[in-house]
């Protein structure tokens, strides 16, 4: 777990999407393995799409999201579920664009060609030759994208938020938010090693310097400033399953979230004001309340489309995991 973000590669289709670009594969046929609306889904295309919706799969629930059972279907189904509602989303988005007069500026599609650049990085050997996919390729894939929260904004704004029932939201939430919006400026550090963790820990929490005991025990090299990060109250509960409220000067740990332990000192504690809490749950109660909407709006959209899948190809696609 990297505890300092090195940048940040987007999120796109409103979390759905983040597409990934990759170099082509030199063995890789490229035919159709889908129609929607007679429309045909190439195989570089499909595979782009089933790439990220299985990145969002394992970084909301780990490796053991593929051994979990999602109402009688598997995460594999699941994904592939996904995966075809997302393209499905995309085509019912240029379509509105297209009959609404919505298109991309160019310095939006210069946007697009940046962040093509930027997420050829990304991917391993293994999953590019999976995706069959170089920039040219990928470049109108990411305009879509582009364009799909364009018109996700345009729907959104469409929607009235009541401020009667955004105050009460306040009213209901606030102390939670409060609590969930707290954040901490921590000191960490990682072993992969529990006895050594546990000896780490024990040290800190006698009051030994935690920097020393950083450059002794972690073993992070991507690590920076002494493994310092900010995170939200939230976020400890979420990602450590720390429910306890630490305060400036404890030290927790170890914690341990795979193969990794984590010990972690609060330096500094941030509790938000009043007025934050108040923006910060108007802004929840809209996206909650926008998000509804636009999923109801683009279920009218896709409602007429048809899926057919091309049998003979459809069996040989790859998995991602």
């Amino acid at each position: 777990m990297k505890r300092k973000k090195k940048g940040l590669l987007g999120i796109l289709l409103a979390g759905l999407l983040c597409l990934t670009a990759c170099g082509g594969s030199a063995g890789f046929k490229d035919e159709a393995v889908l129609k929607i609306n007679d429309q045909e889904i190439m195989r570089s295309e499909y595979m782009v799409y089933l790439y990220t919706t299985t990145k969002s799969f394992v970084s909301a629930a780990g490796q053991d999201v593929w051994s979990m059972d999602f109402d009688g279907q598997t995460a594999d189904e699941l994904v592939e579920e996904r995966t075809i509602s997302t393209i499905q989303s995309v085509i019912a988005a240029k379509e509105y664009a297209a009959a609404n007069g919505i298109a991309l500026t160019e310095e939006q599609k210069a946007e697009a060609k940046t962040a093509v650049e930027q997420f050829m990085a990304g991917v391993s050997e293994g999953d590019l030759a999976k995706m069959g996919v170089d920039a040219e390729k990928l470049q109108p894939l990411m305009e879509d994208s582009y364009l799909y929260t364009l018109v996700h904004q345009e729907i959104a704004a469409e929607c009235d938020v009541d401020a009667g029932d955004m105050e009460a939201y306040y009213q209901t939430n606030k102390e939670q938010l409060k609590k969930d919006y707290t954040s901490l400026k921590l000191q960490t550090i990682l072993q992969d090693d529990g006895e050594k963790a546990a000896e780490a820990a024990d040290r800190a929490k006698k009051g030994e310097d935690f920097a020393s005991l950083f450059e002794e025990y972690d073993i992070d090299p991507a690590a920076e400033n002494g493994g310092e990060m900010t995170v939200y109250q939230t976020y400890l509960e979420n990602s450590f399953g720390l429910t306890d409220e630490m305060e400036a000067g404890d030290v927790a740990g170890p914690l341990q979230i795979g193969e990794g332990y984590f010990i972690l000192k609060a330096v500094e504690k941030t509790v938000p004001t009043e007025e934050e809490v108040k923006e910060l749950a108007e802004s929840n109660y809209c996206t909650e309340v926008q998000t509804s909407y636009t999923e109801a709006r683009f279920a009218e959209l896709m409602k007429g489309q048809t899926v057919e899948k091309m049998a003979d190809v459809w069996e040989t696609l790859e998995k991602f995991h």
